[in-house]
């Protein structure tokens, strides 16, 4: 995948520069080095690092998806999950997500992470989402077609009845 132990390990380093970390922390570190390598690879936007990262995840999202948010367009939405992750990561372009791959803490377990993100895009989209359909134009001008006083017109017969 053309990532280096270098890049993993600066990474790693960034994160928190000035801090250390502890026995339990660097063991899980060392458990997630290959989910590190993937990471480290999409920041460099390796396209191969891009495909295996989707290959691995997609179908956590999609049933991660399915029980907090059940709906039929779950694939629509971790496609669009990936692309705005990708633009974050790559060309910084944060749009809906907070954060790219660049901020992922290799103490995390990499799917919890991307879930937690994936959560708090759907729930960024519902609260930007309009509260009602909105209603066509076309039936909006029909209304105006008519200029007259609009009133409930009822047979003379039936009103007196």
């Amino acid at each position: 995948m053309g990532v280096s132990v270098d890049a993993c390990v600066a990474h790693v380093r960034a994160l928190q520069p000035d801090a250390g970390f502890n026995d339990s922390e660097v063991d899980t570190i060392r458990k997630a080095v290959h989910d590190l390598v993937l990471v480290a690879g999409c920041v460099q936007d390796a396209p191969q690092a891009w495909s295996e990262l989707r290959r691995e995840h997609t179908w956590i999202l999609i049933e991660a998806l399915r029980t907090y948010a059940p709906s039929r367009d779950r694939g629509l939405q971790v496609e669009r999950f990936w692309c705005n992750l990708q633009a974050a990561s790559v060309r910084g372009q944060l749009g809906p997500l907070a954060r790219g791959l660049d901020s992922w803490d290799p103490r995390r377990p990499l799917g919890l992470w991307l879930t937690d993100l994936l959560f708090s895009q759907v729930q960024l989209a519902r609260e930007f989402a309009p509260s009602h359909p909105a209603v066509p134009v076309r039936a909006l001008e029909s209304l105006d077609m008519i200029e007259e006083a609009r009133t409930l017109r009822f047979p003379l017969i039936a009103a007196v009845q």
